[in-house]
């Protein structure tokens, strides 16, 4: 199978590439790095859609399609709602036709638990859309629209994902081994899966026969202050060094609950939230 992903240096995106590529699959990805230039990376800025779509257009057929690349800061798409719109919506829609009428193959967007507001646990597949944030109402209107387009496109939304590269926690656990205080909400809950565990999910969706929406997140939640305490006692800290924090007071809005009602793998069973930290903090350590 020849599969194109849409943001392939990303955490999800790079750690797919590896995987497929791994088991077989031709994999091209995309990336903004100016070097890029050569039959499995494709240099495509989606800030340009025009440009972007002929340059999909030319790098000839695919079977399945991941769009992995955005804008996922809340804070960016909310102080340029314009720009962000752009690259998360407008670009991903244009890519999307572009690719089906030229020989539609599987499409995929990567989304997010962010479309809802976090009032309930386990959030229902199908419960209707209710984004607190500019960065959610983007990712609804995406899914709306490429979910307009036909039956191949497929809607995979996450929780929080981590890996040993992402950038709070490794922010986090250097901090606190050097024995710097951090703050941390209290009041906003996560539900965190490992990059691993996603690209499972995305595969799965990609090589399998599945519903047009498809969720997974941790089977509970933790808030990031519970995260942050983990993390301290893997970089060896007191735990006083981890301050107690409101969302509000850094201008954030809490978040009651993030988990979602995860489809049903019979290879893939959602994992308690700490545990999936416990897996990602071993492997920063022992790096």
């Amino acid at each position: 199978m020849r599969v194109l992903i849409i943001g392939g240096t990303g955490i999800i995106g790079s750690c797919l590439q590896k995987t497929l590529a791994k088991n077989g699959h031709d994999v091209v990805i995309t990336t903004r790095k100016s070097d890029a230039r050569n039959d499995s990376t494709l240099l495509v800025n989606l800030e340009d859609i025009s440009e972007s779509v002929k340059t999909i257009r030319n790098a000839g057929k695919f079977d399945a399609v991941v769009l992995s690349a955005g804008v996922s800061s809340i804070r960016a798409c909310r102080v340029n709602p314009e720009a962000t719109s752009l690259v998360n919506v407008d670009a991903q829609v244009a890519i999307a036709r572009e690719l089906i009428s030229l020989n539609s193959p599987k499409l995929v967007l990567i989304s997010s638990n962010r479309v809802f507001d976090g009032s309930t646990e386990l959030t229902k597949i199908k419960s209707a859309y209710s984004p607190t944030t500019e960065y959610g109402r983007q990712k609804s209107q995406a899914e709306t629209e490429l979910l307009s387009l036909g039956t191949t496109v497929k809607i995979v939304r996450f929780s929080k994902v981590i890996s040993e590269h992402t950038e709070l926690v490794l922010d986090w656990f250097n901090k606190l081994s050097s024995n710097e205080k951090i703050s941390a909400f209290v009041d906003m809950a996560i539900s965190p899966i490992t990059v691993d565990t996603a690209v499972d999910v995305i595969e799965r969706v990609l090589l399998a026969e599945c519903d047009p929406v498809v969720q997974f997140s941790a089977s509970d939640e933790i808030s990031f202050f519970e995260l942050a305490c983990v993390i301290a006692n893997y970089a060896n800290s007191p735990l006083s060094n981890v301050v107690r924090q409101m969302a509000q007071d850094a201008g954030d809005n809490a978040i009651a609950h993030s988990s979602l009602e995860s489809s049903v793998f019979s290879s893939i069973k959602p994992m308690p939230s700490l545990q999936s930290v416990h897996q990602i903090m071993e492997k920063i350590t022992k790096s």
